[in-house]
């Protein structure tokens, strides 16, 4: 019995480090883009995740007492069954889009299409770094085909000083693309508005309905299915995403796509 004890309390002491390590490396990657300024629901997630695995840490012998306790009451363990299977759900629903995510990431232009650079964050006049990313490729997929053309979509926010299209345009043309390439779109307010803006301006041009999409590598799958929804062929041009800001709006990205699909 004594040999028994000293076992369980091992393995209870090694889960316990494993799920503080684990949740600590989780609180620091989610906490990180705050200090940066970045507080949305992808990492208000992440850290309140990252807490919750540390208590439990802390407190392991306690939460499984209580568990055991709580399966042997018949509405208990009906509870208990129920929060289990809706953990277990998130988890999968979350694997599940972030596959999809990677994969409409695969999607390679043709070369043949239009490009539309989805707007993001300007500070000032001046672009945010995420945006800079797909401002980057869209100058890199422009180059190599002299002949395509591109729509730059995005409003402009309360605290912006000029919108997201004009900021994209100006980056654009001071970067030796051909201002009579690029198309302004300067009202949307979102991804869904984004796209179906942009392809009234496609079907005022005759422009076609091939388009690609350079955006965020976690953004694509999104702004792709709102693109087939609106009638367009999409392809993808996706920007990098600093690591430390991936987690956090990959997070946020999820919560996205859940809401576009309810809404759809």
């Amino acid at each position: 019995m004594g040999n028994k004890n000293k076992k369980r309390g091992i393995i209870s002491a090694v889960l316990r480090i494993i799920l503080a390590t684990v949740g600590g490396v989780m609180f620091g990657v989610f906490c990180n883009p705050y200090f940066g300024g970045i507080i949305n629901i992808g990492n208000i997630t992440g850290m309140v995740a990252s807490v919750m695995v540390i208590l439990y840490a802390v407190f392991f012998e306690v939460v499984n007492g209580w568990i055991k306790r709580q399966t042997e009451k018949k509405y208990g363990r009906a509870i208990l069954t129920g929060c289990f299977l809706t953990a277990c759900s998130a988890f999968v629903i979350g694997v599940v889009i972030s596959i999809l995510m990677f994969s409409a990431t695969l999607k390679n232009s043709q070369g043949n299409e239009v490009l539309i650079v989805l707007g993001c964050k300007v500070n000032g006049e001046s672009p945010s770094k995420m945006l800079e990313e797909r401002l980057l490729v869209a100058k890199e997929y422009l180059d190599e085909h002299e002949d395509a053309v591109c729509i730059v979509s995005g409003g402009q926010g309360s605290d912006e000083g000029i919108s997201e299209a004009e900021c994209m345009y100006n980056w654009l043309v001071s970067s030796g693309i051909d201002e009579d390439r690029i198309y302004k779109e300067d009202k949307s307010t979102s991804t869904l508005e984004n796209i179906s803006m942009s392809t009234e301006i496609l079907k005022r041009e005759n422009l076609g309905t091939n388009v690609a999409i350079a955006t965020n590598e976690f953004h694509i799958f999104r702004a792709g299915k709102v693109a087939e929804k609106n009638g367009l062929t999409y392809s993808a041009v996706p920007a990098r995403t600093d690591w430390w800001l991936y987690p956090t709006y990959s997070v946020r990205e999820i919560y996205g796509i859940v809401a576009t699909t309810l809404l759809a």
